[in-house]
């Protein structure tokens, strides 16, 4: 009867340990990121407490800044993204989400470097290709706020999170001599390729007035509006899509890769500070 009674309770322990293994981690702030030096920073500082894995991915648990966090890398381009995100979001049920990383930038006023948030994302590459040429089409998507499913062209992060951007003060890492700024607002694009076409470049200012594009963001808050889940994209240029002057953005990337993901992450954790 004894034996009984203590294998009865290991067992008990065990599927409280495996059980607690995702509700106990419910709620927490989930910071993401695509290549892994974007989350170097991040994980250099954070205090560890668990790390899970799950479809390929590693979700770190731990704080920062004084805050229960989980950090995952969703690893590149819109399909990576967008599922690492919904993975994240039916496992963890975080309360909030920030995407961290760099991106090109299409605005010329954003110089490599600059911190980047816009507020609203559209996919750059869904859409119709005819005799004409390529037209962006909007995106179908269910809208928890309307209890329906809507057409949308734009998808907006969180407005309160916008609102602490404007206010976080922090020492960027210098690029070229100059200090970076932070822009907060305007509109950002994704989509499953890498720009270094100047050609591209204007297409993207001209029909979507975006300011930045990369290849993750727009999937990431679209998955998070429909689950309802407050986000914000926190960017920062490494190159100018399609170049500027003699270097293309492919040799920006290589050369100020490390210090714009740096600042990104920077900027993430004084941000979370007033959280």
């Amino acid at each position: 009867m004894r034996k009984r009674f203590h294998l009865l309770f290991v067992i008990i322990i065990i599927l409280l340990f495996f059980s607690c293994g995702k509700q106990c981690y419910e709620g927490r702030v989930a910071i993401m990121y695509a290549f892994e030096a974007e989350g170097q920073l991040l994980r250099s500082q954070m205090a560890l407490e668990d790390s899970l894995f799950s479809v390929g991915r590693v979700f770190w648990i731990g704080k920062l800044e004084g805050k229960e966090v989980i950090v995952v890398n969703s690893d590149v381009g819109m399909t990576n993204a967008a599922m690492t995100t919904q993975l994240l979001i039916d496992r963890f049920k975080p309360k909030q989400i920030i995407f961290t990383g760099i991106c090109g930038g299409i605005d010329p006023g954003n110089n490599i470097g600059d911190i980047v948030i816009p507020e609203l994302w559209v996919t750059h590459d869904y859409g119709l290709y005819d005799q004409e040429g390529f037209s962006p089409y909007p995106i179908r998507a269910h809208q928890p706020e309307k209890e329906k499913s809507d057409t949308l062209m734009f998808f907006a992060v969180d407005e309160g999170f916008l609102k602490i951007a404007e206010n976080v003060k922090v020492e960027l890492k210098p690029i070229l001599g100059r200090t970076p700024k932070i822009k907060v607002g305007g509109k950002g694009s994704s989509g499953n390729s890498f720009i270094d076409q100047v050609e591209k470049r204007e297409w993207l200012a001209e029909r979507l007035d975006a300011q930045i594009v990369d290849m993750e963001s727009a999937a990431v808050v679209q998955v998070a509006k429909i689950n309802g889940v407050p986000i914000l994209v926190v960017r920062s240029c490494s190159d100018l899509a399609g170049g500027s002057g003699s270097s293309t953005a492919k040799d920006e990337l290589r050369e100020f890769f490390e210090v714009a993901a740096d600042n990104s992450a920077s900027f993430v954790l004084e941000f979370l500070k007033q959280l």
